[in-house]
């Protein structure tokens, strides 16, 4: 069984090697999200870890002066060094839905983040190899999803509507659609 730890080292690992290869012509982009750039799609990833960092009153690193790849690096380690640490990670406190943990919130939101903007960003920069989820990205995905409420699911700046994939969609493509991303 994979650990949340491993998890999530697994999606920062994935996402970082697709930051590293967006070319500097493709950071301004569009991308799926509605009215974001590329590089927007990053910006978005690292402050929200960064405020989950802040608002959990955990480590957070200084990424004043840093360009947002280097700032993504140093977000990325502290949450790992977070989940790592098993007296952090297993902090409980009341979340949005009810009590819960550090490593789980995690594990529900910034994982799926991970994966979901991964694909964002790989679909505005056009190195769609990186856009594919493994089975396991997939079910972490999916099982995530799931739980979140159905009047929260469809809001304003979480999921847009579900599309219709196309008949010979692969399994990506087809939760990306539902997730209210055009392929």
């Amino acid at each position: 069984m994979t650990s949340i730890s491993e998890r999530y080292a697994a999606a920062a690992s994935r996402f970082t090697d697709l930051v590293q290869a967006v070319p500097a012509d493709g950071w301004d982009k569009p991308s799926p999200c509605e009215g974001w750039a590329a590089k927007d799609v990053l910006e978005h990833v690292v402050s929200t870890e960064l405020d989950f960092l802040g608002q959990r009153d955990l480590p957070k690193p200084d990424v004043d002066g840093l360009d947002l790849t280097a700032q993504w690096s140093k977000v990325r380690d502290t949450v790992q060094g977070v989940l790592d640490d098993p007296d952090t990670a297993t902090k409980a406190y009341d979340g949005h839905f009810g009590p819960t943990t550090v490593q789980e919130t995690v594990d529900r939101f910034y994982n799926l983040d991970l994966l979901v903007h991964r694909w964002d960003l790989a679909q505005a920069t056009g190195l769609h190899t990186y856009a594919t989820l493994d089975p396991d990205e997939l079910q972490t995905v999916n099982g995530n999803v799931k739980n979140i409420p159905s009047e929260v699911m469809r809001t304003p700046g979480l999921f847009g509507p579900e599309v219709t994939p196309a008949p010979d969609a692969d399994d990506t493509t087809k939760l990306m659609n539902f997730l209210g991303r055009n392929a």
